[in-house]
């Protein structure tokens, strides 16, 4: 029957633990619609049927989660064990979803391991640990971003004579059919001077240029506790260290030039003000991987600098920042990380599939197409949909030219459950966590997500049964598992089956709608102001839209302010250094968010029109089925 238990949820600290994702990283500002349950008797089994997790709404809904003014203050009283492992930055040989380098540019191996919305242990149901003693360093860390005084002075110095002499004489760059342009559309890039035929060998990098781990642990005066840090930070403390000494008058070091070449600002979530992470994301679940990505790095900037305070904030968070834009993994070196001068000029294109060869002891590229003289030469950065983009890059392709856009939906198990703690360890002996992310796409949706959600939703009269049901619904019959292993390499989940059989099916996917309907409720605009806004040149002047002014201006830069004004192209902005005027920078931001919340609105209207469709038809299939 009906059970009220909203205040018990709400209360519950398996929920905080799960909602932040961080663990006190944000407040919880809104409390779901719903508070009750009902069963849908599956034979001699009982199934919730609207039991749409509190974490569920939440995570779809990522304007519940409010950033809390006291955020900074309590991460540097947890940043001993918050950074420790620096989940968004591939700690411990795992790479999450926030892990850029992953995948990106090397081999095409299809995407990165995804990051569960919160691989929470099981004994966080039950009490948060308690808070870390107070942080060592003392001194206040960037609110969202570095100022431009922050960022060391000599970044952004070196002009393109002095970076092509560098790479051709220092490094012995071979001659290229390539050139560096700075005054594309996104800013610089690399163009074809003469014909480019498909899969012909270019770049061809000698290992020398390299910034790799090892060789930055050899070029540092940083000593052993360098040697010692997580390879994220290790790279960016090298490059804080390098950037600094510069500023210093010690311009000696092998990648000086490099390091005045690199622009001052990427245009990621790191380089945006809070106010436009949490107005211009507001809805979408990129809100959400931006505050993960801001916590990640603060607190891996602690860990840092308690170890080398003569590193400064701002150098650290735009070393990170840099990182996250242009670090490569190599794929035939055991996806060793990376910065590769020369090739990290290439841009990213939607559907491209030229990638970086390491192998040969070079560094290469084999474009998928032919290209002539004066084209822009593209690479992959990895099959990312644009709200990835946007948070490592600062960019996303025009609304319907990534096809491999995507919605991520998280879910995960009711901490009301009466048997939460049995099935997050069914869950957990499977290799998946109370709490996983599924991405809708346009073209469908994940089997496994209505599988996982039958498990989650199901109500066994005896906890003993559910490692065999996790098994029946995720794993299938273990007689078919030799053909079906064959077909579908192993995968988990294509030979499991949704619980509960016709009822069971009706059941996750009343919940699937529930779940599409709210996230699509939670976007602040209507889709017809978020589309005009998308369809704006980002490089042009924003213009102004007749209608409902004021929900526009919550999502469109402000006019420029009296002598900064610019006419917004790109040519005659700074593109080499990566400075523009501010209000070119928030036109860049509004417009790339914009196109990121209408494609994901797409994909929710569509999957919800799919999933309602076929409840009718399974409802109608049943009603039959009773006649």
């Amino acid at each position: 029957g009906d059970c009220a238990f909203l205040l018990r949820w709400y209360r519950n600290p398996f929920f905080w633990f799960l909602a932040s994702k961080e663990n006190d990283v944000y407040g919880v500002s809104d409390v779901p619609s719903w508070c009750c349950t009902r069963a849908l008797s599956f034979g001699d089994r009982a199934v919730p049927r609207r039991m749409a997790s509190a974490l569920a709404l939440a995570a779809a809904a990522p304007a519940a989660l409010t950033h809390a003014p006291a955020r900074r203050q309590r991460q540097r009283q947890r940043a001993a064990a918050a950074a420790a492992s620096h989940p968004a930055l591939g700690a411990g040989g795992h790479q999450t979803r926030s892990d850029d380098a992953d995948g990106a540019w090397g081999g095409g191996s299809g995407r990165r391991g995804r990051a569960r919305a919160g691989s929470v242990r099981l004994n966080a149901i039950q009490e948060p640990s308690a808070a870390a003693p107070e942080d060592p360093v003392a001194e206040v860390l960037p609110l969202g971003r570095a100022d431009d005084a922050e960022i060391p002075a000599p970044v952004g110095t070196a002009t393109k004579e002095e970076f092509m002499d560098w790479m051709l004489r220092a490094q012995s760059l071979p001659a290229q059919k390539l050139e560096l342009v700075v005054d594309l559309p996104e800013g610089r890039g690399l163009v074809a001077r003469e014909k480019v035929g498909r899969g012909e060998s270019l770049l061809e990098i000698p290992d020398a240029t390299l910034i790799t781990v090892a060789r930055a642990v050899a070029e540092s005066k940083l000593g052993p506790a360098h040697a010692a840090l997580q390879e994220w930070s290790l790279l960016a403390a090298f490059l804080a260290e390098q950037a600094l000494a510069i500023e210093a008058g010690d311009t000696g070091g092998a990648f000086a030039t490099y390091i005045r070449a690199l622009p001052r600002r990427t245009g990621g979530v790191l380089d945006w003000p809070e106010e436009d992470v949490r107005t211009l994301l507001a809805g979408s679940p990129s809100q959400r991987a931006a505050y993960e990505r801001q916590a990640s790095v603060d607190g891996a900037i602690e860990v840092i600098r308690a170890q080398f305070p003569q590193l400064t904030p701002g150098a650290l968070r735009w070393a990170f920042d840099i990182l996250f834009s242009r670090l490569i993994r190599l794929p035939n070196r055991g996806g060793e990380l990376a910065l590769v001068p020369w090739a990290d000029m290439l841009n990213h294109k939607p559907g491209c599939k030229a990638y970086i060869d390491d192998s040969g002891g070079k560094v290469c590229l084999s474009p998928d197409r032919k290209y002539q003289p004066g084209e822009q030469v593209f690479a992959s950065y990895g099959t990312r949909p644009s709200s990835e983009l946007l948070i490592s890059y600062g960019f996303a392709p025009e609304v319907g030219d990534n096809p491999d856009d995507e919605y991520e939906l998280v879910m995960g198990i009711d901490p009301a459950d009466r048997w939460a703690e049995q099935k997050a360890a069914a869950l957990r002996k499977l290799g998946l966590s109370p709490v996983e992310s599924f991405p809708l796409r346009l073209r469908g949706y994940p089997k496994q997500l209505l599988q996982y959600a039958s498990f989650i939703l199901c109500d066994p009269e005896d906890p003993g049964e559910l490692p065999d049901l996790a098994t029946e619904a995720l794993v299938g019959n273990a007689a078919m598992k030799g053909l079906l292993g064959a077909l579908t390499r192993g995968k988990r989940g294509t030979q499991g089956e949704v619980l509960g059989g016709p009822a069971g099916e009706i059941a996750v996917r009343e919940m699937l709608a529930d779940l599409t309907s709210d996230a699509l409720g939670k976007y602040p605009n209507t889709l017809e102001v978020d589309r005009n806004i998308a369809a704006q040149d980002p490089s042009q002047p924003t213009k102004p839209l007749k209608k409902k002014k004021a929900i526009v201006a919550e999502v469109l830069p402000p006019a420029p302010v009296e002598g900064t004004e610019n006419d917004g192209a790109f040519p005659n902005a700074d593109a080499w250094v990566g400075i523009f005027p501010e209000p070119v920078r928030q036109t860049q931001r509004s417009v790339a968010a914009a196109r990121v919340r209408v494609s994901e609105r797409r994909i929710l209207a569509k999957t919800d029109s799919e999933v309602r469709l076929q409840l009718r038809k399974l409802k109608a299939a049943q009603m039959t089925t009773k006649v």
